[in-house]
């Protein structure tokens, strides 16, 4: 049992002295398992105290790199061969504890491996630069199949001519090292370039030129639609090309072989074509602003009423607000837009007017409450008519031509004025013919046939009637608004005349005078001496001023009137003949013979 305890302690000694070893001994590295790998390729390190985070390290003739370690436990690691040099490296394990001595390791040449080609692209006898690792102990560098001129080369660096008459395209690049082959894209192109554009605005449908550098056979792309190659014409300094009907604006690119990209400095702004859908109003006049309603609006370039380009502002892509210009009369107007895109016309026409002008009313007399017809110029959209400063209602009309109103009740002479928004245009003096007035008959008297003048107002086209007389009188040669010439009808009698015009309102005048002839019924006695008196009875006897006897070449008879009738003295020195008598009217004389006594 003694001897038993004892074996127990000095095994508890020899732990304990084994424990410490490991606790403060550095790393040893026994074992590499493979002792020759490609970098990237994991090796198992054999040994002892490796403790829980070792690091293992590859070092070279130039460089120290740590690989990452995958797996580790006291006496194993697996580590990953890091990026370093081929040929023989010296691996080691590090701890806190110290590092341990170094094996050798047999890093073998990999694959070479290509970073960068710099440019992707080039031309025969170009100069090409290839990047990487592992590109040195060169085996063969081909474009192809055709060897590549190496102009310089290292491990990480190649310089490459491009070999002369190689065919335009993609192909590879191919570089075998004695590590292995590595094969990557390169064209056989000039970088395409964009110079220029013929536009920088455009219409679908319309042909698109693109000059530039190394363009063939590019495709063409607008804000990424491809255009038809069917319709492309391609030439290294230039392609021609129709734009999409469905293009919208953006960049246009050139590419070549579906990697070389060129892109335009500009974007090129894809104008469709607009269209008018309707007008604000159908209407206007100078200065008015009429809204456009349609489409693909926003990059219209002029407006135009007619043939006349306006001022005008884009409200936004289906609005534009245009202001109607001042023209030099009325006139139908076809409003249409012109842009890139192309040009538009509105369906309907627009009317542009202008102040009415050359008014004329007929008839230029009326009465109240009867209809006047007014003509004359740009009667467009009249708002008011107005009869010596009265508006009246517009009964008809025939737009752009003739009205019709009627003459209000409390209407007077004077002229019509015609409205619209362009301006106002009054006509000559319309009369408002109202009951005819008299202020003069001159003379006051006179005998059938005789003219009289007739002053006063709205006489013009009056008719006169005299007392006695059946029929109006008729005109004696002036016909006016203020003045009338009247002929005193045959059966005319003294009195006051009426005189009637358009109103049917009668005035009569102060009495008239006709004056007629006297006539001689009877005498008696038939024979008398000087100085006796005899009687005459007859006609119109009270305005007779004269009396002769011998058939009116005696002397002057005294006489006096009795009644109805003259009291006439015999003068001396009668002979048998006629009594005559005379007054304004004229003279006549009796029928049978007055014979003297003796």
């Amino acid at each position: 049992m003694k001897s038993g305890s004892v074996i127990i302690a000095f095994l508890f000694l020899l732990l304990g002295l084994s424990a410490c070893r490991v606790k403060n001994a550095p790393p040893e590295l026994t074992s590499l398992l493979p002792k020759e790998a490609f970098v990237g390729q994991e090796i198992t390190l054999g040994g002892y105290q490796f403790g829980n985070e070792p690091t293992v390290t590859f070092t070279s003739a130039t460089s120290v790199v740590a690989g990452q370690v995958v797996s580790a436990s006291e006496q194993s690691i697996r580590v990953k061969i890091p990026l370093v040099s081929p040929g023989i490296t010296q691996v080691r394990v590090q701890t806190s504890e110290g590092i341990s001595d170094p094996l050798p390791l047999n890093v073998l040449q990999p694959p070479p491996s290509v970073a960068s080609i710099t440019p992707a692209n080039g031309l025969p006898g170009s100069e090409v630069i290839v990047t990487g690792n592992y590109l040195n102990q060169v085996q063969e560098i081909r474009f192809e199949q055709t060897p590549a001129i190496v102009k310089d080369s290292s491990a990480s660096k190649l310089t490459l001519i491009v070999p002369d008459k190689m065919p335009r395209g993609p192909l590879s690049l191919v570089i075998t090292t004695k590590g292995g082959e590595v094969s990557s894209s390169f064209i056989v192109a000039g970088t395409p370039q964009i110079t220029s554009l013929s536009g920088k605005q455009a219409k679908p449908g319309s042909e698109l030129i693109i000059q530039g550098q190394n363009l063939l056979d590019g495709v063409v792309r607008i804000n990424g639609l491809a255009t038809d190659r069917n319709q492309t014409t391609i030439k290294d300094t230039e392609i021609r090309t129709i734009i999409p009907t469905n293009a919208t604006s953006g960049k246009v690119t050139v590419t070549v072989f579906e990697k070389l990209v060129a892109t335009s400095a500009d974007s090129l702004q894809i104008i469709l074509q607009p269209a008018i859908a309707n007008l604000s109003a159908r209407d206007g006049i100078s200065g008015d602003k009429i809204i456009l309603t349609g489409l693909n609006l926003r990059d219209v370039s002029a407006v135009l009423f007619g043939t006349v380009s306006v001022p005008f502002r884009v409200i936004s892509d289906t609005q534009l607000e245009a202001t109607v210009p001042a023209l030099g009369a009325s006139a139908q107007l076809t409003v249409s837009v012109n842009s890139v895109g192309g040009n538009a016309s509105a369906s309907d026409p627009f009317l542009y007017y202008v102040a009415p002008s050359n008014l004329a009313v007929s008839p230029t007399r009326q009465v109240r409450l009867q209809p006047i017809t007014i003509t004359g110029q740009n009667l467009y959209r009249i708002t008011e008519v107005r009869i010596s400063g009265i508006t009246v209602p517009i009964t008809s009309r025939v737009e752009g031509s003739q009205l019709v109103v009627s003459v209000p009740a409390d209407a007077v002479s004077g002229p019509v004025t015609v409205i619209n928004r362009a301006g106002t245009a009054t006509s000559q003096t319309l009369v408002v013919v109202q009951k005819p007035v008299v202020s003069a008959l001159i003379p006051a008297q006179g005998r059938a046939g005789d003219r009289i003048v007739v002053r006063g107002n709205y006489l013009q086209n009056a008719q006169f009637f005299f007392t006695g007389s059946t029929s109006a009188a008729a005109d004696g040669g002036k016909n006016e608004e203020t003045e009338r010439w009247i002929i005193i009808p045959d059966d005319a009698k003294t009195g006051p005349i009426r005189v009637v015009n358009t109103t049917n309102d009668a005035t009569l005048t102060d009495a008239f005078t006709v004056i007629n002839l006297p006539s001689v019924s009877d005498f008696s006695p038939k024979t008398a001496k000087a100085g006796d008196e005899i009687t005459i009875t007859g006609l119109n006897l009270t305005s007779v001023t004269t009396v002769k006897f011998n058939g009116g070449t005696s002397a002057a008879a005294t006489f006096r009137l009795s009644g109805s009738s003259l009291i006439v003295t015999v003068p001396a020195g009668v002979v048998t003949g006629q009594i005559c008598l005379t007054n304004e009217a004229g003279t006549t004389c009796s029928s049978a013979n007055f014979t003297p006594a003796k």
